[in-house]
């Protein structure tokens, strides 16, 4: 029953924004690791068992003991949950995104309070892009979690951290606004690539695609 809704909601996240589309923490068990705010690493099959304003609240750690570690969201810097093999069988989500990735940054929207987002784009580049779960369900009230996506390009919302640590919602409706702090620090992006003043949010994913690889100065 699990397997089944679970590719009912990849077929339906085909439409999702680019190569950025969000998948949400996993609630059962997968392969996976932690990073706690004192820079320990705990790995094994990883499980989130709640969720407050979007973000992961509570975690469970099975690790290859067998002992299970509560943790809370506040607790972790960074939450890693592996992608299971099935979930790649419509063809929806990319071979080479193995993970689904929280970090811990400031969300602009609750007063630059620092939680648990999902990283959409891939380590290295002067721009990562989060999923703004807030802004989203805002436009359309869809089920948040275990890959039941359902969304087109202009329902999505972004939280963009940039090189010098600071943070703002992105969205269709502010994107005109937002497009020269974005991508205007950096030449060889407008050199580069040929679209790269269109003010074209349904190409957002491949902009910052281009600019990260245009200009790879990386965050981390």
């Amino acid at each position: 029953m699990k397997l089944a809704a679970l590719l009912a909601g990849l077929l339906l996240s085909t439409a999702a924004f680019a190569q950025y589309q969000p998948l949400g923490a996993i609630t059962f068990w997968t392969d996976g690791y932690v990073v706690t705010l004192e820079n320990d690493t705990i790995r094994g099959q990883v499980r989130v068992g709640s969720m407050v304003n979007d973000s992961p609240m509570g975690i469970v750690v099975r690790t290859d003991d067998n002992k299970k570690i509560n943790l809370k969201g506040s607790q972790i810097k960074i939450l890693a949950q592996k992608i299971p093999g099935y979930a790649y069988a419509t063809g929806s989500i990319p071979r080479s995104r193995q993970m689904v990735i929280f970090e811990r940054v400031a969300n602009p929207r609750r007063n630059n309070k620092e939680m648990l987002i999902e990283r959409l784009t891939v380590p290295g580049g002067r721009m990562v892009l989060y999923f703004d779960a807030s802004g989203w369900k805002s436009n359309r009230e869809i089920t948040f979690g275990n890959f039941t996506i359902e969304t087109l390009p202009k329902d999505l919302s972004y939280i963009v951290l940039k090189t010098d640590g600071s943070t703002m919602v992105v969205k269709r409706g502010n994107f005109d606004d937002a497009h020269e702090t974005l991508f205007g620090d950096c030449a060889e992006f407008v050199k580069r690539y040929p679209a790269a003043t269109r003010r074209d949010w349904s190409r957002f994913g491949d902009m910052v695609d281009a600019y990260n690889q245009s200009c790879f100065v990386a965050i981390n």
